[in-house]
């Protein structure tokens, strides 16, 4: 089952931000393995790998009761990573072309979210260990997934957001 966090610390530039933090199983729901098999999409950013927002990204959702993360991927993306689209009904927010593949939601979230960074982290692990420990053994870089692109309808960045800043190589750990 995908877990979704709130976690500070993540980005060595800007400690204080708090981040978006998804783990998913990559032999779990549908929508958790579509989510692991976009990490093949993914282009190595200062030792981040990035999800062009072309293929995809996440739109965050805040209201009273918590933070929930959609992750959304084009038709055409999924299709090239062996997903079969029609398995998925919901539509993004932002472009109803493309495609909700999961949605995870929390009730955690911290004062201190106000100010989240407009990124979401992916990690993906069969465990269901505490985040810091999944976070200390995986050896690859999570997958970052960014705001719906400003060019499409509704992708401005959503209020309350922080423009994610480029990491540090080797930020992740």
């Amino acid at each position: 089952m995908a877990r979704l966090y709130v976690r500070t610390g993540l980005d060595p530039d800007e400690p204080g931000v708090p981040a978006a933090v998804l783990v998913v199983d990559p032999g779990g729901t549908p929508g958790e393995r579509a989510v692991a098999l976009l990490g093949v999409h993914c282009h190595e950013t200062d030792g981040w790998a990035c999800l062009a927002r072309t293929d995809g990204w996440a739109e965050h959702t805040r209201d009273g009761e918590g933070l929930e993360v959609a992750v959304v991927a084009y038709p055409r993306v999924l299709r090239a990573v062996d997903v079969d689209p029609a398995g998925f009904s919901g539509r993004s927010a932002a472009d109803g072309e493309a495609v909700v593949i999961l949605r995870v939601r929390t009730a955690d979230v911290p004062e201190a979210a106000v100010g989240l960074s407009e990124g979401t982290a992916v990690w993906t692990t069969g465990s269901d260990a505490p985040l810091d420990e999944v976070i200390a053994a995986c050896d690859d870089w999570p997958m970052v997934l960014a705001s719906p692109p400003a060019g499409v309808t509704g992708g401005a960045r959503p209020a309350g957001t922080r423009e994610a800043p480029a990491p540090a190589h080797g930020a992740p750990g």
